[in-house]
């Protein structure tokens, strides 16, 4: 009996072991399959940036890093990153703000909660070209909102406001979704004990709901800023990049270049130049959540 008993708890461990192994195992080839993708694409863009590779020439060249050194040179470049920085900032901040502020709204129990969460969450799950090109047509200066907003796509700063706005409104539902199910993990007993100390409201979100929620926060930051980095089918759709390059953000300024002019060396090094301010912008704001971890 004694022996059993022994052999049994030696065995507890092992089988947890393999308990805990198994959910990495179903979704490993899967991830195999996306990482290797994600590395030969990586990969190839690289090579590709070290190139003077045209679309309208016979012979690929190696230049080394002289498209690096050109997009550093390249005031239209400079220019399409500081329009990303504007565009991706605001959208960040603004959806990220109202998406928590929504989330606390409609995580109370009031009367068509759910078809409130529902439409909200529409205008994500709409493809990005429908929205672009939807927007478009109601912003047009003979159309009911354009007429009323004084067609806001005709003028540098008004396009850029629309695009702004646009984006807004198609990722508030995104970020409310993951910051209500973050809410949905709270224990309501630290309201409980807030109401009892006669905490008002506001001050319980400020104190408690934000504090607990920031984590996913942080998550939704990030997952924004980079998205928003990348986009490039909204502004086809909705500005085109207009007037007079307005618009033209770091994505879509690489998306002409590879895809338009065909300068597909050059391209490809303004791509890899994204991915390492991704990188940086992720590692800064996973720093700054660090931090503040450690400051409460």
């Amino acid at each position: 009996m004694a022996i059993t008993a022994i052999g049994s708890a030696e065995n507890v461990p092992l089988r947890r072991k393999r308990a805990d192994l198994f959910p990495y195992l179903l979704i490993l080839p899967a991830g195999l399959l996306v990482g290797a993708f994600t590395v030969l694409s990586l990969m190839f863009t690289g090579v590709a940036s070290l190139t003077d590779w045209d679309i309208g020439r016979r012979v690929v060249s190696f230049i080394g890093f002289a498209n690096y050194l050109r997009a550093f040179a390249d005031a239209d470049l400079i220019g399409a990153f500081f329009r990303s920085t504007v565009f991706v900032l605001s959208v960040t901040f603004i959806s990220t703000a109202l998406g928590f502020l929504l989330a606390v709204a409609v995580n109370r129990k009031i009367r068509g909660q759910g078809v409130l969460r529902a439409i909200i969450v529409v205008p994500w799950v709409i493809s990005e070209l429908a929205t672009g090109v939807f927007w478009m047509i109601l912003l047009q200066p003979d159309a009911p909102i354009g007429f009323i907003t004084g067609g806001p796509l005709r003028t540098a700063t008004g396009s850029m406001v629309a695009l702004i706005l646009v984006e807004c409104w198609r990722s508030i539902g995104f970020a409310m979704v993951m910051v209500l199910a973050s809410l949905q993990s709270i224990d309501e007993s630290l309201y409980e004990a807030a109401r009892v100390d006669g905490a008002p409201g506001w001050r319980m979100v400020w104190l408690i709901t934000l504090p607990l929620v920031s984590p996913t926060l942080l998550v939704v930051s990030i997952l924004l800023l980079i998205g928003n980095f990348n986009l490039v089918t909204i502004i086809i759709a909705l500005t085109g990049g207009g007037p007079i390059d307005a618009t033209t953000t770091t994505a879509l300024y690489m998306y002409q270049h590879s895809f338009l002019y065909f300068h597909i060396g050059y391209g490809s090094a303004i791509a890899i130049l994204m991915s390492v301010v991704n990188v940086v912008a992720m590692g800064l704001f996973i720093l700054l959540q660090r931090g503040r971890g450690a400051q409460n």
